[in-house]
């Protein structure tokens, strides 16, 4: 009787054992998940590098426009300044944003160079308006594309490595989404 209690004993300690590396074998393994899913969150974040040339007119909708360099934007107003006074205005105003004047980049050989902006528009639309993120300084942006391209369209256009992506327009389709007309200006090699 002593001997079967003993096996008893030991049968179930080596049960309770293996169930429990068992659960915590699932642990590890729905934690390794967890970590996955967060980095893969991370890495589907489509955000595109962009311009903003030195210049914008900002044209209302009931009339009017400031011209200016843009120097603030968030998903409520925007800044715009020209000769030392600055004006905010409320996004659900502005009828469209029109970009102009020079794009300066920052050559792999540290020099700035001018580049100048030719070529087609490319229409993002639909971009929700918290998607836009203005750089500081202002002259960089970048765009999360993310709800706007499916990831084969964004590895397209960010794939262009001999292209710098230049903001031409912003035109608001409401104070959530907008439509930003983007043209790939061509680098140069220095």
């Amino acid at each position: 009787m002593k001997k079967a209690f003993w096996r008893l004993t030991f049968a179930l300690a080596i049960i309770i054992s293996v169930t429990g590396i068992k659960g915590e074998a699932r642990t590890n393994v729905e934690n390794s998940s967890k970590i996955s899913q967060s980095s893969e969150i991370a890495i589907n974040e489509q955000l595109l590098e962009i311009a903003i040339p030195s210049s914008a007119i900002v044209r209302l909708k009931q009339g009017g426009s400031y011209t200016g360099e843009l120097i603030a934007f968030n998903s409520r107003d925007l800044v715009i300044s020209a000769n030392s006074f600055s004006e905010t205005v409320v996004l659900s105003e502005i009828k469209e944003i029109e970009f102009q004047g020079d794009v300066w980049i920052t050559t792999t050989s540290g020099t700035r160079k001018r580049v100048p902006i030719r070529g087609l528009t490319i229409p993002l639309e639909a971009v929700p308006v918290s998607a836009l993120n203005l750089g500081n300084p202002p002259s960089k942006a970048a765009i999360n594309l993310e709800t706007v391209l499916s990831r084969e369209e964004f590895e397209k256009l960010s794939g262009q490595t001999d292209r710098i992506h230049v903001v031409k327009k912003i035109l608001f389709e409401s104070s959530e989404k907008m439509t930003i007309r983007i043209v790939g200006a061509r680098r140069s090699a220095n």
